[in-house]
């Protein structure tokens, strides 16, 4: 922040001179009359000083103390905290818990997924041959049987995460998720590190091959600690997301009809429906209810956050590249509601921030929240309304049309110096795994 510096300057008084004058004596000498006949002078009588009267001192009105009233504050319950991913009451023991992040397979051969409703946050967005994948964000991954199926990171997952000082894992890597995977601003564990390879196992009860590997609680616990990795958030960590205080909600009653949302993602074809009874979205996949094969339960949210990105493919592959860093557009829906909203991201690890029309931080109502990556040049498709008949466009023609230019700029610029970026890519791997002796932190090969 610049500082500016200001330089007060003073007049000097003027003194003033004081100048005075000297009187003559009243007595004179007379010599012409005698002396017998001069009068003795009597002494004059002493006339008595005047005290003289002070002057009062004005009386000061009393000045009355200024009462500064503090303000309020939510009234957390005695031994418990407010979560940091859904501003619910949680224990301190699960509260102020590093989270951790699992990459999760959303192709049709992977669903259903197991231990993924004990998520607080879920960030989805689009992958190679219109697939979408799913990081689920958990702080209680106590009791755990399993959660997965588990599979490979993309490098704009992690740039989504990092904001929330998680661990990270994953079965496998993109190769351009690496420089971030070896960066020691993320702490991650992989499914085909030697190391930490026999922490996780496969289990075919309900997919075969690549959608197979899974973890559960003890082998979550035992590769953070064979990475060293803290349990504790690190020092002067700020959450990620303000929320209202437990029975506090903000219906935004003057936003539009949402009571229906679908992303436009072309292969799963996912979507959102509210339930006025329980203030819920209840998600659903490929037709049906998302659920959680482990308690065979529905993923229900309370909040939406649709996040427009440019986007494009690395070196005309498959491989997706998002603009995770130079803000734009989007949605915040709750409530049936939605409302615009603009983000930001200062830096590729540095968490996001969504402000509403006016400029102000938005605060989500409790809950658990899922953020969904919009592609600008496909914004047309991803639609809302009071229902899914009446659904149409989450922007209007125009936006539409401006959006899609914004995403052919940003494409053509990206395509431009994609060699200078990939190699700057290459020179951060080579140093970070220099600074690592040459040892990996990820392992070899995809997943």
């Amino acid at each position: 922040m610049k500082k500016m510096k200001y330089i007060l300057t003073a007049a000097a008084a003027a003194a003033i001179i004081l100048t005075g004058c000297s009187l003559r004596s009243p007595f004179t000498d007379d010599s012409s009359v005698p002396a017998a006949t001069v009068t003795p002078t009597k002494e004059p009588t002493a006339v008595p000083k005047e005290t003289p009267t002070p002057t009062p001192t004005p009386t000061e009105e009393p000045i009355a103390p200024q009462v500064i009233t503090p303000a309020p504050t939510e009234q957390i319950p005695d031994g418990m905290v407010k979560s940091y991913l859904t501003g619910e009451y949680v224990t301190p023991e699960i509260g102020r818990r590093r989270p951790v992040a699992f990459m999760i397979d959303n192709s049709q051969a992977g669903v259903p997924q197991s231990g993924i409703s004990q998520a607080g946050i879920f960030y989805e967005a689009p992958v190679e041959a219109n697939y979408s994948r799913i990081c689920a964000v958990l702080e209680n991954y106590d009791n755990i049987t399993r959660i997965g199926p588990l599979r490979s990171c993309r490098d704009y997952f992690i740039s989504l995460v990092s904001g929330l000082d998680c661990i990270y894992e994953h079965y496998g890597r993109a190769a351009y998720a690496l420089p971030y995977l070896e960066s020691d601003d993320v702490d991650n564990i992989s499914g085909l590190l030697s190391s930490t390879y026999d922490c996780f196992f496969r289990d075919y009860t309900y997919h075969s091959g690549y959608h197979t590997a899974y973890i559960n609680t003890s082998g979550i616990l035992k590769a953070i600690s064979i990475r060293g990795y803290s349990l504790e958030y690190k020092d002067g960590f700020t959450p990620m997301y303000k929320f209202q205080w437990v029975g506090n909600e903000d219906t935004h009653s003057d936003g539009a009809e949402a009571s229906y949302v679908a992303t436009g993602y072309p292969y799963n074809k996912p979507y959102f429906v509210y339930d006025s009874g329980t203030g819920l979205y209840t998600r659903y996949n490929y037709g049906t209810e998302q659920i959680d094969v482990e308690n065979g339960e529905a993923i229900t949210v309370k909040n939406i956050i649709l996040e427009y990105e440019n986007y494009d493919a690395y070196q005309h592959t498959e491989y997706l590249h998002f603009d995770t860093t130079s803000g734009g557009k989007g949605k915040y829906i709750t409530d049936g509601k939605a409302i615009d909203i603009t983000w930001s991201r200062p830096s590729f690890y540095e968490p996001a921030k969504y402000y509403d029309a006016s400029g102000n931080e938005i605060t989500l109502n409790v809950g658990k929240t899922w953020v969904c990556l919009i592609q600008n040049e496909n914004i047309r498709q991803c639609v809302m309304g009071a229902s899914a008949d009446t659904a149409g466009c989450v922007v209007s023609d125009e936006e539409a049309a401006a959006a899609e230019a914004d995403n052919a700029a940003w494409k053509a610029a990206y395509e431009y110096g994609e060699d200078e970026y990939l190699s700057g890519m290459a020179q951060q791997l080579k140093d970070e795994l220099a600074e690592h002796g040459g040892q990996t932190k990820v392992g070899e090969g995809d997943g």
